[in-house]
C-alpha cells in the first residue's frame, strides 16, 4: 500500500513498528525525491531502536554492486551471523533460491535474543536477487521480532510511505527560521529546492558566503554544499569518461538539445561519441533523454555536475561549446565563461548579446551578460558603462539592492559627466532619493545640450528623459522648463522618439498630445516593446489623454509582468492607476494601485509605496470613507517627511479636500486645496493642480471663495490649447464660477467636451449643470441630467456625490423612494440602471461605456426589461419611468 506522509507521520509509523516488534515484526519502505528526508528518517529510526535495546544493522546499497548478484543479502547474512550466531553453519548453499535465502535470514532474525532493526538505504541500487530475497523476507516478518526499513525505492511485500515535497508556505517558514531574511533569496532557494527538506537546510549555508545583495540573480545555478551535491547526484565519480564528458557539456550548455552536445563532446574527448554515452547517466537516474532533449532530474542535479567538475574541466567545456556554437548569442556566453582573463574581444560581443536577450524578452539573461561583460572589460570606462546598464536592468527587475551595488561598483571606477548623470537620475527614478526638480533638471539639460551638439543623440535622449522623469516628483521651475524646451529644439530630429515626446509632454502637453496621436494611430496596444509603450503611455497621461494612456500602460504592464520586470511594472501600474482614477474606472484604479503597493513594499521601493498610499487615500475619499482616507494620509505624511515629493503632497491635499466635499466645513475644503496653486508651496505641482482645478471651483462655490478661485482660473487663460483632461476640468471650473447669462453656455460646453467614456468627470458635469438648472427654476430640464449623474455615482460608489445628487433630484420633485418601490420588485439593480439610462436617450454603446458593459450585453438586458414592464419601445419606457417618478 502506497501512502503519502510527512516527516512526523513517517516517524510515528516507524515508532509504532518498533514498539510492536517484540510481538510482531514488519517491513516498511520510505520513498521520496532525493533530499526529501528518506536517509534522515532511516537514521532517526536506527537511533530510536538503539535506545529501545534493539540490535541495529544499517546497510546502504551501492551503485557499484548493482550488477553483483546477491551482494546485499550476502552482506546482510554475514552481519547477522556475526551479531546473532557466530557459530552458525548454513544447512544449504546460500542463494540457491529466493525463498530459501529468505528462510535462512528469517531463522537468523528469529534467533536473535533482542529485537532486530535492519535498514537498507538507497534501495534503487539493489541487485535483482537481493531485491527478491528481501521481498520474500518482508512477507514473513510479522512472525519474528524484527523490522525491515527500506529507503529510496518501494519493495514488494512492504508498505510504502512517500515523503512529499515541502510546500512553499512551509519552505518559506523554514528559511525564515534559518535566518534567510532576503525575500528574493528565499524565493530562489524555494524554487531551486523543489520541496527537498535537505536542500532547504543546505542551500542557506551555501548561499551565505556568495557576496553582494542580489548575487542569486547573477548566478545561473545555485552553489551547493558537498552533502547536498552527493544527495542530488550520487555516483557522478563512477561515470565512465565519455559519459562524464557529455553530462558536463549538457549541464553547462545554454540549451538542452542532445545534438548540441555530441559534436562538442567528440572535440573535447578526441573520440567519436554517440547516444550510448548517456546510458550510464540515465541508469543512475541523473537525467533522461526525451525527444532529442536532455532532462536533468532537477536544477540541483545539474548544478551538482558543475560543482563536481574541476575548474580546468569547466573552462574546457565552455571553450569547446563556444567554438562549436551555431549562433553568436550562445558563442559569446560560453566564450565569456571559457576564460579567466579580461579581453575586450570577449566582453564586447557579450555586451552586444545582452541587447539580443532584451529583444528576446529575457531580462535576467541580459543582466547576467552585462555584469559578466563588465567583469571581463579591461578598460574602466567600458566597465562602468556596462555596470550602469546592468544596474538599470536590475532596477527594472525590482532588485534595488543589486542595482545600488552595481552603481557603487561603477562609481568607484570614476564616472564621466554623462555616466554620473545616468546613474543619478536612475537612482532618483527607482529609489527613495528624489533630487530637487528645478535645479537638477537645469543642470542635466546643460549636459543634454552639450551631448546633442556633439552628435551624441542617443546619450542626450537618455539623460533628458531620465532627468525629466526624476523631476516629476517635484515641480520644475520655469527656468528648468525652458531648459527642457531648448533641449527639445536641439534634438528636434528625434521628435518621433517616445523619450522626446515624454519630455515634451512635461512642458507642452497639448503639442505632445497631437504628436502622440499621430505616432500611435489606431493600434497602440500591438507594439511588443514594453519600454516604448511605457514612455508613450506616461506621455499620453501627462498630455491629458488618460483613456489612451490607460490602453498603452495596460499593454506595457502585461509585457512587463510576463518578463518578470516587476520594478518597472510598479512604475507603469502607478501611472495606470492615475489614468483610471481620472476617467472614473475606480475598480481598475484600485486593482492596479494595490499591485503597485505590493510590488513596492516587497522590493523596498519606498517612493512608489508612498505614491500608492497617496492614490489609495484619494480613492477612499472619492468613495466616501474619510476616516480611512485620513489614516492613509497620516501614514504618507510621516513616511514622506523631509522629501522633495510635491506630487505626493499635492495628491494628499486633494484627498483631504475631497473628503470634506459634503461636510459642514466647505472653507476647510477650499483652503486645503489652495496651496496647490501657490508657487513656492511644497504642494505646488502643475500636473496635480490641473486635475484639481474643478475640485477647487466646487469648494470655492460652497465656501464663498468664487472670486479668489476666478483669479486662479485666470492663470490658465481662456482654456484654448489645453490637454483634453485639463480642458474638461477647466471648462467645469469656469461653468461653476461663471455669473450671469454666460453660465449656461459654459455648462453646455463643459458637458459637450467631457467624453461619455469618462464616467466620473461626466457625472460631475451633469450634476453641476443639473444643479444650476434647478436653481434657475427649470426642474424638468434638470431631472435627466441629475438622474444620469445619480446612477453614475451609484455605480462608481461615490457616496457623497450620490447623496448630493439625490437631494437635488428630490428638490426637482422626484420621489426616489416611490420610484424604487414600484420598479425594483420587477427589475434588478442593473436592469433598473440600464432602463433609466435608455430612457434619457442613451444608445446601447453609450450605456455600455458608462457601465463598462458590451453593447450586446446592454441589449440583452433591455430585451428582458421591456416585457417585464410591458413596453415595446424606448419612448414607452421613458414615459413609464417619468410617470413612476
Amino acid at each position: 500500500m502506497r501512502t503519502t506522509a510527512d516527516e512526523n507521520q513517517v516517524r510515528k509509523t516507524i515508532d509504532g513498528l518498533l514498539e510492536s516488534a517484540r510481538t510482531a515484526g514488519g517491513a516498511l519502505a520510505v520513498t521520496g525525491a532525493p533530499g526529501s528526508g528518506v536517509s534522515t528518517a532511516l537514521r532517526e529510526a536506527a537511533d530510536s531502536a538503539r535506545r529501545r535495546g534493539f540490535l541495529v544493522i544499517e546497510t546502504t546499497a551501492l551503485a557499484a554492486d548493482a550488477d553483483s548478484s546477491g551482494a546485499m543479502v550476502r552482506a546482510l547474512r554475514d552481519r547477522l551471523l556475526r551479531s546473532v550466531r557466530p557459530s552458525f553453519t548454513p544447512a544449504f548453499a546460500f542463494l540457491t533460491s529466493s525463498a530459501a535465502s529468505a528462510a535462512e535470514l528469517f531463522r537468523l532474525l528469529g534467533g536473535s535474543p533482542r529485537p532486530v532493526l535492519v535498514t537498507v538505504d538507497d534501495a534503487r541500487y539493489l541487485d535483482g536477487p537481493s531485491r527478491r530475497v528481501l521481498s520474500a523476507l518482508a512477507r514473513e516478518l510479522p512472525a519474528v521480532p524484527a523490522v525491515l526499513l527500506v529507503g529510496g525505492q518501494a519493495l514488494d511485500g512492504a508498505a510504502e510511505l512517500v515523503l512529499p515535497p515541502v510546500d512553499e508556505v512551509h519552505a518559506e517558514r523554514l528559511l525564515r527560521q534559518a535566518g534567510v531574511h532576503d525575500a528574493d533569496l528565499r524565493r530562489r532557494i524555494v524554487q531551486d529546492a523543489g520541496g527537498s527538506p535537505l536542500a532547504l537546510r543546505e542551500l542557506p549555508l551555501s548561499w551565505r558566503d556568495t557576496g553582494a545583495p542580489g548575487e542569486e540573480l547573477l548566478r545561473r545555478f545555485p552553489p551547493l554544499t558537498e552533502r547536498l551535491s552527493r544527495s542530488v547526484a550520487p555516483g557522478l565519480a563512477e561515470l565512465p569518461p565519455d559519459t562524464g564528458a557529455v553530462v558536463l557539456l549538457a549541464a553547462v550548455q545554454l540549451g538542452d538539445q542532445v545534438a548540441d552536445v555530441l559534436v562538442p563532446a567528440q572535440e573535447l574527448t578526441g573520440r567519436p561519441i554517440g547516444l550510448d554515452a548517456f546510458e550510464p547517466a540515465v541508469a543512475h537516474g541523473l537525467l533522461r533523454l526525451v525527444d532529442g532533449q536532455i532532462r536533468f532530474r532537477s536544477v540541483l542535479a545539474r548544478a551538482a555536475v558543475q560543482h563536481h567538475a574541476t575548474a580546468p574541466a569547466l573552462l574546457a567545456a565552455h571553450t569547446v561549446l563556444a567554438r562549436t556554437a551555431a549562433d553568436p548569442y550562445r558563442a559569446s556566453w560560453h566564450a565569456a565563461h571559457g576564460t579567466i582573463h579580461q579581453h575586450e574581444q570577449v566582453a564586447g560581443p557579450l555586451e552586444a548579446s545582452a541587447a539580443q536577450a532584451e529583444r528576446l524578452r529575457e531580462p535576467v539573461q541580459a543582466l547576467r551578460r552585462l555584469e559578466l561583460s563588465a567583469r571581463l572589460s579591461p578598460g574602466p570606462a567600458d566597465r562602468a558603462r556596462r555596470l550602469i546598464r546592468a544596474a538599470r536592468t536590475a532596477f527594472e527587475l525590482g532588485r534595488p539592492g543589486l542595482a545600488e551595488h552595481l552603481l557603487d561598483r561603477a562609481g568607484r571606477l570614476g564616472l564621466d559627466e554623462e555616466q554620473q548623470a545616468l546613474a543619478d537620475t536612475m537612482r532618483t527614478r527607482f529609489t527613495a532619493r528624489p533630487e530637487r526638480g528645478g535645479r537638477t533638471l537645469s543642470e542635466r539639460c546643460r549636459l543634454v545640450s552639450r551631448l546633442a551638439r556633439s552628435g551624441r543623440r542617443e546619450a542626450a535622449l537618455e539623460v533628458l528623459v531620465g532627468a525629466v522623469e526624476a523631476a516629476a516628483w517635484a515641480d520644475p521651475d520655469p527656468r528648468a522648463r525652458q531648459a527642457v524646451s531648448t533641449c527639445l529644439a536641439e534634438l528636434a530630429d528625434a521628435d518621433g522618439d517616445p523619450r522626446w515626446l515624454l519630455a515634451q509632454a512635461a512642458i507642452a502637453p497639448n503639442a505632445a498630445r497631437e504628436r502622440i496621436t499621430d505616432l500611435i494611430g489606431s493600434g497602440p496596444t500591438t507594439h511588443p516593446d514594453a519600454e516604448r509603450l511605457r514612455l508613450l503611455g506616461t506621455a499620453a497621461l501627462t498630455a491629458g489623454e488618460p483613456g489612451r494612456a490607460g490602453d498603452l500602460l495596460a499593454h506595457a504592464a502585461r509585457l512587463l509582468r510576463a518578463d518578470g520586470r516587476i520594478g518597472l511594472l510598479a512604475q507603469v501600474q502607478a501611472q495606470h492607476a492615475q489614468a483610471a482614477l481620472v476617467v472614473g474606472d475606480w475598480d481598475l484604479a484600485h486593482a492596479v494601485n494595490e499591485e503597485t503597493f505590493a510590488i513596492a513594499e516587497a522590493g523596498g521601493h519606498q517612493l512608489w509605496s508612498i505614491r500608492a498610499r497617496a492614490t489609495r487615500a484619494v480613492l477612499l475619499a472619492f468613495r466616501g470613507d474619510p476616516t480611512a482616507s485620513a489614516a492613509e494620509i497620516a501614514t504618507v505624511e510621516r513616511i514622506a517627511a523631509g522629501r522633495q515629493v510635491g506630487a505626493v503632497l499635492a495628491t494628499l491635499r486633494l484627498a483631504r479636500s475631497v473628503a470634506l466635499f459634503d461636510s459642514d466645513d466647505p472653507s476647510s475644503a477650499y483652503q486645503t486645496l489652495r496651496p496647490l496653486f501657490e508657487p513656492g508651496s511644497p504642494s505646488h505641482h502643475r500636473t496635480i493642480q490641473r486635475r484639481a482645478l474643478c475640485y477647487l471651483a466646487e469648494a470655492a462655490v460652497r465656501a464663498g471663495q468664487a472670486e479668489d478661485a476666478r483669479q486662479v482660473l485666470a492663470g490658465f487663460g481662456d482654456g484654448r490649447g489645453l490637454p483634453l483632461s485639463t480642458a474638461v476640468n477647466f471648462a467645469q471650473a469656469r461653468a461653476l464660477l461663471a455669473e450671469g447669462p454666460d453660465a449656461e453656455r459654459h455648462f453646455e460646453h463643459a458637458l459637450r467636451i467631457t467624453p461619455r467614456q469618462w464616467p466620473w468627470p461626466r457625472a460631475r458635469a451633469e450634476l453641476a449643470y443639473g444643479m444650476w438648472l434647478r436653481r434657475a427654476r427649470r426642474p424638468s430640464q434638470a431631472r435627466p441630467l441629475l438622474r444620469e449623474a445619480c446612477h453614475a455615482f451609484e455605480v462608481l460608489g461615490a457616496t457623497a456625490w450620490r447623496e448630493i445628487t439625490s437631494r437635488e433630484l428630490r428638490a426637482t420633485g422626484v420621489d426616489q423612494g416611490r420610484l424604487d418601490s414600484r420598479l425594483t420588485e420587477q427589475l434588478s439593480a442593473q436592469e433598473l440602471t440600464i432602463a433609466q439610462l435608455a430612457a434619457v436617450g442613451m444608445t446601447n454603446r453609450e450605456i455600455g461605456e458608462r457601465l463598462l458593459l458590451s453593447p450586446r450585453t446592454v441589449g440583452w438586458h433591455l430585451h428582458r426589461v421591456f416585457p417585464k414592464l410591458n413596453v415595446t419601445s424606448r419612448t414607452q419606457l421613458a414615459a413609464l419611468l417619468a410617470t413612476a417618478a
